[in-house]
């Protein structure tokens, strides 16, 4: 659960960086469309009857939501609207008349009148964003965006939108070490992997071999009774190493490190193979296993990923069937795509449990008939994997009269 919590806080991660570029392309838009008002405002004073056209502009300038300003050729203000006092924290007694660099760092100063003079001198607007240190050495960060206009009688005046994103900026650098810290523990869950993967894999195997060769010497002794508790440490390992190999394939699929390998298979040898390696855990309940599936039918498919869906659908199906059953498996020829079933006869499922079967957030697995435990795992790993080979799967159930786990695989 932890490594899907990841992935899926990385795909969040993801989205937040395109959104946060979208903003910064609005913004930056908005601060365009802003400047171009105020060129127009600054115009339209201009005219007769400028008493009144100021008031009608300061009116317009005051609802702008951001700050703008006016400076004269000596970057001196000489036109501010109320968004701007509050960015400053001053009254306009205090700022027009006044650059307002005398008041913050020498770094800040040189910047803020050397970009003024460049805008006046070669009349190309200037988007920036840069530090701002407002009274009590409070910081922000602004983004500015500063043009020229020249009035009627040649005079140049800079006009400039001023707008607040020091909570963009703070969330963006709170973004980015949410993602380092993601990468770490990226690297730390592909080293875990990479120890279960070397260090478990191989000590289960070894299980494996010493039981067969301890059922092999008590079958020729007298004792026959050890041979019941040792099938089932033989039974318990397989089953561990098979949730062992499913955790492992489901991690490398998630991190985009599982190869797919497109082969000629044969479905019917490929059902055979993993039938001889459950023969024995069917055998413990009793279970009949029919296969129907002809020698001929074959896809251009990816043989090891088809063997991991059809052991777990079959491993699935002893699970759940009850002592003397009967399992069958079948594969039928379609015009472009093979389908496969693998029916029990077993307790079957309600509708709440058929609906969350193949989420890895809502699938609680339940027990066996006899009890066996499992993690629900295998059936999210086959969905994942037959979508990936270009199929679909589905379940048909009902309770207490078994179920009918079907998928299909594109022949080509």
């Amino acid at each position: 659960m932890i490594w899907y919590n990841l992935y899926n806080r990385f795909k969040r991660i993801k989205r937040v960086k395109d959104k946060s570029r979208r903003e910064l392309e609005n913004q930056i838009a908005e601060l365009q469309k802003q400047n171009e008002i105020l060129k127009s405002l600054l115009a339209f004073q201009s005219e007769e009857g400028k008493d009144e056209n100021e008031k009608y502009a300061n009116t317009i300038l005051n609802n702008m939501g951001d700050a703008v300003f006016v400076k004269d050729k000596g970057s001196r203000l000489v036109l501010v609207n109320d968004a701007f006092c509050n960015l400053f924290n001053l009254p306009r007694t205090k700022i027009i008349g006044k650059t307002l660099a005398e008041s913050v760092p020498p770094n800040e100063r040189e910047s803020f009148l050397r970009i003024d003079k460049q805008v006046l001198t070669d009349g190309v607007d200037n988007i920036n964003e840069e530090s701002l240190t407002i009274s009590k050495g409070h910081k922000k960060i602004i983004s500015t965006r500063k043009s020229r206009f020249v009035d009627e009688d040649g005079e140049k005046f800079l006009v400039g939108v001023i707008r607040d994103i020091t909570e963009r900026i703070k969330a963006e650098e709170d973004l980015k070490e949410s993602e380092i810290q993601l990468r770490e523990l990226n690297a730390t869950k592909d080293k875990l992997f990479s120890i279960i993967a070397h260090d478990l894999r191989s000590p289960f195997n070894n299980i494996l071999v010493l039981c067969g060769i301890l059922k092999s010497q008590l079958s020729k002794s007298q004792d026959s009774n050890a041979l019941v508790p040792l099938g089932l440490i033989h039974t318990t390992a397989k089953n561990t190493l098979v949730l062992l190999e499913n955790l492992l394939d489901w991690a490398k699929s998630q991190s985009g490190q599982i190869s797919f390998k497109s082969e000629k298979t044969s479905v019917s040898a490929v059902i055979h193979e993993i039938l001889e390696l459950s023969t024995s855990l069917a055998q413990t309940k009793d279970l009949y296993i029919e296969v129907n599936a002809a020698d001929e039918i074959e896809v251009n498919s990816d043989k090891k990923i088809l063997k991991t869906v059809i052991r777990n659908l079959i491993s699935n199906a002893i699970k759940y069937s009850r002592p003397g059953g009967k399992i069958r498996v079948s594969a039928i020829e379609q015009e472009d795509y093979v389908k496969i079933v693998v029916s029990d006869s077993g307790v079957g499922m309600d509708e709440k449990t058929l609906k969350n079967l193949f989420g890895i957030a809502t699938n609680t697995s339940l027990p066996g008939t006899l009890n066996e435990k499992g993690s629900g795992f295998g059936l999210v790993l086959c969905k994942e994997f037959i979508e990936k080979l270009g199929g679909k799967i589905w379940v048909e159930s009902e309770e207490g009269k078994g179920s009918d786990f079907i998928f299909t695989i594109p022949r080509n």
